[in-house]
């Protein structure tokens, strides 16, 4: 089976360049490796979801039920939380959620959900 023709137009030309300038920036523009974060010290030297979903868990404010979590927690929580960067890998197990400009998934790691 041969590859299809693709038409020389000015979208493919501006597709190349753009291609070949990316080379140039990063090298390999295609990666076939992905490496996920260990911040929560797994021992199996990778992040997954259980393990981000249970170590994350400590950082969520403690108030009685039914009352809501008073504003100074919630920015000490979240300063925690935005100087953490984590990277997981999975699949989507279910179609979006949109709301508004915000979008919701499952995120699949084989072993969580």
């Amino acid at each position: 089976m041969t590859a299809p023709f693709i038409e020389e137009n000015d979208q493919t030309l501006a597709r190349r360049e753009h291609l070949e300038a990316l080379r140039q920036l990063v090298g390999n523009v295609y990666p076939n490796k992905f490496e996920r974060s260990n911040v929560t010290d797994n021992p199996s030297g990778e992040d997954t979801i259980t393990t981000i979903v249970t170590s994350f868990k400590r950082l969520e404010p403690q108030v009685p039920k039914g009352q809501k979590p008073s504003a100074d927690l919630l920015e000490a929580a979240n300063a925690e939380l935005n100087e953490i960067h984590v990277r997981i890998a999975g699949r989507v197990a279910a179609p979006p959620r949109v709301m508004g400009k915000a979008a919701f998934v499952h995120l699949s790691d084989g072993c969580a959900r």
